[in-house]
């Protein structure tokens, strides 16, 4: 018999029985596109999740009331509006091929509705109290280092979350090359996706200074005697080829099960709720915490990405930076030392990696461009390099800006040497 004589339904696979139609129909799918491997598993598991919600249904049976309950199923397990919404996206995607092959008159997941309700945050941040109890905990004060936490990781990167905003990926996968210094401000982490590394996003490419809490406890002499490349050498890699995937597991046992945080909202994604809140708190503009945390936000200002954010108001807010009532002064190692960052630049630019100042106390209009640990002041006037040194390829970029700004840069000089305030000069593209 030959195909178009044939109904479409008995096609092989998808008028079989239980599992094995489900199976041909993401089969079908998945030949639709070239997908990444995490996305493959992740539309199985929403496929076989309904699947099983429906006792495995014939497809053909598949009716618009079985997906409006499978959303009120999810809705009542807790999971936010985002992500119902996405679980029902899925499956439509996954239907569409259905209707395609006539196993189906129609797709029954178009224009599911979600109902209206009270938003309830899925992770909230943790209290002071929460942090307090924490840092008591055994991983703090008896030296406990689980090899399911990563040993060493268990107790620094709940530190870093709490003090940088980043995510548990982006901290489980840094290597202790990602540690840099920026001369006369500080040691900053260089959040990237070199060397197979995995960002959420392009905005999640940034630089987050270390706060001086970490500073007090010692991160830095632990970074010295980390096993090189990575800072957290025993995280191991779950099937989905992540390193904070199975410290993500471990520490959410931790908090029920030793700290008695019952919490559910309360994971280790909430280190990044209470940073955010903690900015808000103490005053820093949201653009550039912002920047920290690797949120991308519309406007012109972030054509540029997060990483090429001026550095000095990034370390300025981390200064700033402080959590009321945190008790943490018996991990430090040394007194803390809040520092006083220069007053002779002040930044107005930043590109390709460069950062560049206005240089007040100079008696001529001058800048000052820094690269990570090199550093020039350059003449406005003639742009010729006044002390210090950069690659020759940034000073090439940086000697391209200033003809194309003078004017604006001698004016910006001029201004801020009798306010003291600057204005900004759009970067080099």
């Amino acid at each position: 018999m030959s195909i178009e004589s044939a109904s479409l339904l008995d096609l092989p696979g998808l008028a079989a029985d239980g599992k094995a139609a489900y199976e041909a129909l993401y089969q079908r799918w998945e030949k639709s596109g070239e997908r990444r491997a995490t996305t493959l598993e992740a539309y199985w598991k929403i496929l076989e999740s309904f699947a099983g919600f429906v006792d495995w249904m014939p497809l053909g049976q598949i009716r618009r009331k079985y997906l409006l309950a499978f959303r009120d199923h999810l809705l009542d397990r807790g999971l936010s509006m985002t992500t119902v919404a996405n679980r029902l996206g899925m499956l439509k995607s996954f239907f569409r091929v259905a209707v395609d092959y006539e196993c189906l008159p129609e797709n029954p997941a178009e224009r599911i509705a979600l109902p209206r309700r009270p938003r309830v945050k899925a992770r909230v941040a943790f209290a002071a109290e929460d942090l307090n109890r924490l840092f008591r905990s055994p991983v703090y004060t008896e030296a406990f280092r689980p090899l399911g936490g990563g040993r060493e990781a268990a107790y620094w990167l709940p530190l870093l979350a709490l003090f940088t905003g980043a995510r548990i990926e982006e901290l489980a996968q840094l290597k202790v090359a990602d540690i840099r210094h920026a001369p006369g401000l500080g040691h900053y982490f260089d959040i990237h996706d070199g060397d197979n590394g995995q960002l959420k996003n392009l905005a999640s490419k940034r630089r987050i200074p270390l706060h001086h809490e970490l500073l007090a406890c010692g991160f830095l002499d632990y970074a010295k005697s980390a096993r090189r490349p990575f800072l957290f050498p025993d995280l191991k890699l779950n099937p989905r080829g992540k390193r904070g995937g199975y410290f993500s597991n471990f520490f959410s046992g931790y908090l029920r099960r030793k700290i008695g945080i019952t919490d559910r909202r309360k994971v280790f994604h909430s280190f990044r709720h209470t940073f955010k809140d903690t900015c808000r708190a103490v005053g820093i503009d949201e653009e550039v915490h912002d920047a920290l945390t690797g949120h991308s936000r519309p406007g012109a200002s972030r054509g540029y990405g997060n990483e090429h954010f001026p550095l000095a108001p990034l370390f300025e807010a981390i200064r700033q930076f402080s959590i009321e009532a945190l008790e943490i002064g018996h991990l430090h190692r040394s007194a803390p030392e809040i520092p006083q960052l220069p007053a002779s630049g002040n930044a107005i630019s930043a590109y390709y990696g460069v950062d560049v100042s206005l240089c007040l106390k100079s008696d001529q209009p001058h800048i000052i461009a820094r690269c990570q640990d090199d550093e020039a002041a350059l003449c406005i006037a003639d742009n010729r390099i006044a002390r210090g040194r950069l690659p020759k390829g940034k000073l090439l970029l940086v000697q391209a800006w200033v003809e194309i700004h003078r004017q604006s840069l001698i004016v910006n000089w001029e201004n801020a040497r009798c306010t003291g305030k600057v204005f900004p000069i759009a970067p080099l593209h």
